[in-house]
């Protein structure tokens, strides 16, 4: 039986290939692969776990550390993956607020896929990862909720798709949204803000790093379905009825305007413990 978490999961998004080459320059800008202990932070279904694993030049005396909050996320990634005998793989479950209790030993790399945006407390969060890395350890994290993710050649677009949505939803729903219901966490921060953060927890900025990124309809469609975003841009509106409004507008607008891509910005920040 498919729960409610796992329908509007972040799953089939996470798949697409455009979204494994986002997360794969990330951890070619961080040279993951030379290290040997390695955390990957809200590892979800392990997409990015693979990703490290066909980058180490060496597994033997490799750890990688799986850390996230879902334990049927984590039993997805050990399936997926199997047994290595090659390299230590441990899967760990726990907030990744949590992580100092997580995680024993110091580790010589931290990455963090697209899921800071969530973090309330970013500052403590960072002390800790600072504090789990050894001296000239890396903290490489990316992520496209941020204040000027979207480029100015991608705002018709989104006004149109919001307001054709909107639209459907009130007239095949009789619902709207309701923007007092955004929570705090929607509120996204800019580039600058995260090099603040990382830089006042005491790192030293490696790699920052704007990748404008061409997302084909599916990625928008498939986001469409994942319940963060479906609550960050229809607050107070039921998943089901959101998703469809969101996709059935999504569709009409694409077309109208003829689309193959539209662009979104990420941002890669690579960080170094002095």
């Amino acid at each position: 039986m498919v729960t409610a978490s796992e329908e509007y999961s972040f799953t089939t998004f996470s798949n697409l290939p455009f979204y494994t080459k986002v997360n794969a320059r990330l951890l070619d800008l961080a040279e993951v692969g030379r290290q040997r202990r390695i955390v990957d932070l809200g590892c979800g279904t392990g997409g990015v776990t693979k990703l490290i694993l066909e980058r180490l030049q060496s597994a033997k005396d490799t750890v990688i550390y799986a850390v996230d909050h879902s334990t049927s996320a984590l039993k997805a990634a050990a399936e997926d993956i199997g047994e290595r005998k090659d390299v230590a793989i441990k899967y760990v479950h726990s907030e990744v607020q949590n992580l100092a209790d997580a995680v024993k030993e110091r580790v010589d790399a931290i990455v963090y896929c697209n899921s800071i945006h969530y973090v309330p407390d970013k500052p403590g969060l960072l002390a800790q990862i600072k504090e789990k890395l050894s001296p000239n350890g890396i903290f490489a994290f990316n992520t496209s909720f941020f204040d000027g993710s979207h480029p100015p050649d991608s705002h018709e677009f989104f006004r149109k798709w919001m307001m054709r949505s909107l639209r459907i939803l009130k007239r095949e729903h009789g619902l709207s949204a309701n923007k007092a219901a955004r929570v705090e966490s929607r509120v996204q921060l800019t580039a600058d803000q995260y090099v603040e953060f990382v830089e006042n927890a005491g790192f030293k900025i490696e790699v920052n790093d704007l990748n404008r990124v061409e997302v084909p309809h599916e990625g928008w469609y498939h986001i469409s379905g994942f319940s963060d975003w479906i609550e960050g841009v229809m607050p107070g509106v039921p998943l089901d009825s959101g998703r469809e409004a969101l996709q059935k507008g999504l569709r009409e607008i694409w077309d109208e305007m003829n689309l193959k891509t539209i662009p979104r910005l990420w941002l890669s920040i690579s960080a170094s413990r002095p």
